[in-house]
């Protein structure tokens, strides 16, 4: 994954943050987890029993984990990191973080700014958002990319959808799906994600499809052809490809990843009421993918959540460190554009590296990319990019 020159140039460290695979896990009652209803429910009914659920939940948590539970927030972790900058001799720290980890990193420098030798953070996660601002932007981030995925199968041969209405057809996947959940035959056989998938889990399990536009083996990202595939195996009755990962008993990743996003942001979900305004929101700025993101599920598995938030959202203000480079594509379906530069805003002396293109980060892009390669000179030479550099994707 990393150039021969990073390789040689640095001993690649990657740290668990708390509450995540090798530290100390969280740990939750998989059972609850997996039999959450629907996160978009039709009615007060629903609405009470997923937040009777995410409560069960959370409770299964705190008796399982104990009180490491109630800190697992991003300040917390940049402590952490710290920690494991001093343990390593004291050396300036160099770093990579994407999508997270620019929240990480940024967390980090706010607290320690004359502890950076560099930082590259690609794919920014602002901290500043309220619920709905971030809804939007992530919606229309999803929705927006789903489009270019249609327009580039109406123009790419390769594309198994080549010549058809893609968007006709996955609405019309996600109401059939709506009406009666469609099988998943490969999930039945491995256990590890539902057996049936809803209309719900099309729209959520798109965005991952999208995530990264041409194929990367070694990070197991399919690429935009396997979402054209993925559309056409679930009209032929097996949704597999967008089936909703099961938990296990030792699914720190799952848990732990919606534990910190709840220790990190604040919910406004209080009532049936809010969740319909919210519902009714992202369909009006998404007609297709109607607000499904990850922004959604922390809205809402956060319901129930048994503490004060720890790190509640709030802007940056960080001064004191080398140049810093952020780098965004234009067209990202996770971390929108607009939270690059407004991450640029927050860090003082911050350098933005545009990529015009789709996909969520860059540094792990095949081929030929002017935008991966300005990183990698920038983690070995400390020299950015002219400010608001523009490459082609």
């Amino acid at each position: 994954l990393f150039d021969p020159a990073v390789r040689d140039r640095f001993d690649l460290i990657g740290m668990d943050p708390r509450g995540v695979g090798l530290s100390t896990p969280v740990r939750c009652d998989p059972d609850l987890w997996n039999e959450r209803p629907s996160l978009f429910p039709a009615d007060a009914d629903g609405f009470a029993a997923l937040q009777a659920s995410t409560e069960d939940i959370w409770q299964s948590c705190l008796d399982l984990t104990g009180p490491l539970l109630e800190h697992l927030d991003t300040v917390s972790a940049a402590k952490d990191m710290e920690q494991v900058r001093l343990a390593l001799g004291d050396d300036p720290l160099s770093y990579l973080g994407l999508s997270y980890g620019t929240q990480l990193g940024a967390t980090y420098a706010q607290l320690y700014p004359e502890q950076i030798r560099v930082m590259a953070l690609d794919g920014a996660l602002d901290h500043g958002q309220r619920g709905l601002a971030m809804l939007n932007d992530e919606s229309l981030a999803h929705e927006g990319e789903l489009t270019r995925f249609a327009v580039w199968c109406t123009e790419e041969p390769t594309c198994a959808l080549h010549g058809e209405d893609v968007l006709a057809r996955y609405d019309a996947l996600v109401n059939a799906a709506d009406a009666e959940p469609i099988p998943a035959p490969q999930c039945e056989a491995s256990g590890g994600c539902s057996a049936e998938v809803t209309g719900d889990d099309i729209r959520l399990g798109t965005q991952n499809l999208l995530l990264i536009k041409e194929t990367v083996p070694t990070l197991g990202l399919p690429g935009w052809e396997a979402l054209a595939d993925a559309i056409i195996a679930a009209e032929q009755g097996d949704a597999s490809a967008f089936a909703r990962e099961l938990a296990l008993s030792d699914s720190s990743h799952l848990f732990a990843a919606t534990a910190i996003a709840c220790a990190d942001w604040s919910t406004d979900l209080a009532a049936w009421d809010d969740l319909q305004a919210y519902e009714t929101f992202g369909e009006s700025i998404a007609p297709h993918t109607r607000g499904a993101t990850q922004t959604w599920t922390i809205l809402t598995g956060c319901l129930g959540w048994p503490f004060p938030v720890a790190n509640p959202p709030g802007m940056w203000d960080i001064t004191g460190t080398p140049p810093i480079l952020i780098v965004n594509a234009t067209h990202d379906p996770s971390t929108s554009y607009l939270w690059a530069q407004l991450m640029r805003e927050q860090i003082d002396g911050s350098v933005l590296l545009t990529r015009e293109g789709d996909g969520h980060t860059s540094f792990f892009l095949t081929g030929d990319s002017a935008t991966r390669d300005a990183i990698t000179h920038y983690l070995l030479t400390g020299e950015t990019p002219p400010p608001n550099t523009v490459y082609d994707n």
